[in-house]
């Protein structure tokens, strides 16, 4: 089956591990909506706004900010750009799935560079 616009991935070790199994609702329904994003080629250009999170059913402003915090330190998504409010306009933060690579992502002016390997290793079931 063609699946227009990419499918996002869950290897069986991630799903095995405490990190995915033990994450909150939130950051899992946050995930769920940063991996929606993503196409194959744009990791490291995902975004989690209040507007992203009205079309998965809503998530307060204080919500999201811990769902993504937690899923940072359960090293799920990487942040990839920092948030900007001022005078001359805003821009949202911009986050990858770390068990993909991060890929170049022109004129986002990403503060992370692109990898050719997955920051997050995987391990198969049963290895060392």
């Amino acid at each position: 089956m063609n699946w227009q616009g990419g499918h996002l991935s869950l290897p069986k070790p991630l799903m095995e591990h405490p990190d995915f199994r033990e994450a909150s609702p939130s950051a899992m329904k946050v995930l769920m909506a940063l991996g929606s994003q993503y196409n194959g080629k744009n990791n490291g250009n995902l975004s989690a706004t209040e507007t992203t999170m009205q079309q998965w059913g809503g998530m307060s402003h204080t919500t999201l900010a811990k769902a993504l915090k937690e899923l940072q330190e359960r090293n799920l998504i990487i942040k990839t750009r920092t948030n900007y409010k001022g005078r001359y306009g805003a821009r949202c933060a911009l986050y990858a799935i770390t068990w993909f690579r991060i890929d170049p992502c022109p004129g986002k002016d990403l503060e992370v560079k692109d990898t050719d390997d997955a920051p997050r290793k995987l391990r198969k079931a049963g290895s060392g």
